[in-house]
């Protein structure tokens, strides 16, 4: 049973360090029978190095991914920022209780780079119209500097020259 709570997870081990780029999910058909789906979840992620589990949210800050809408279509969500794991959890969510089957398929490469984190200052917010913060950056906050982490240095994403230009739909400097 499932709830708002996020208690029951799916967690798949890659074995390795994997770029996982999308999450496809899918309910159980059960020949017709079946009811359980999934319409939202939430996901977290470790990595080698890190001390305790991440919460993936996206690049507005929101940690809830739609779902399935049925027990036998397929959904694919893009994640943008991309998440670099050697283990996933998938929490199913709901606004009420209810009993739910997942099946899931990750999406994505192994990591071969060997980049496993990088240091950087934490960037300037000047108001509305110029943000240098990376707010995809999943490490930890030390004074003026972003340690122990991954973000945009790596997220295969090329800006404008311009930097006040959102041509990719993230938000004007990000």
């Amino acid at each position: 049973m499932v709830s708002r709570g996020l208690k029951e997870y799916l967690q798949i081990d890659l074995l390795k360090m994997h770029v996982i780029t999308a999450i496809k999910t899918q309910g159980r058909f059960g020949k017709g029978q079946g009811r359980e789906y999934t319409e939202a979840y939430a996901l977290e992620y470790w990595r080698p190095g890190f001390t305790k589990w991440k919460r993936w949210k996206n690049t507005r800050d929101n940690e809830i991914l739609s779902g399935n809408i049925n027990t036998y279509s397929e959904v694919e969500q893009a994640l943008q920022p991309i998440i670099f794991a050697s283990k996933i959890r998938i929490y199913p969510y709901s606004q009420y209780d209810r009993t739910v089957c997942l099946r899931a398929e990750i999406i994505g490469c192994e990591w071969e780079e060997g980049l496993i984190s990088y240091s950087i200052p934490k960037g300037v917010i000047r108001g509305a119209e110029v943000d240098l913060s990376d707010r995809t950056y999943d490490g930890e906050g030390e004074g003026d500097r972003l340690v122990h982490g991954l973000g945009q240095l790596v997220d295969g994403q090329k800006g404008a020259d311009n930097f006040r230009i959102d041509i990719h739909g993230f938000g004007k400097g990000e």
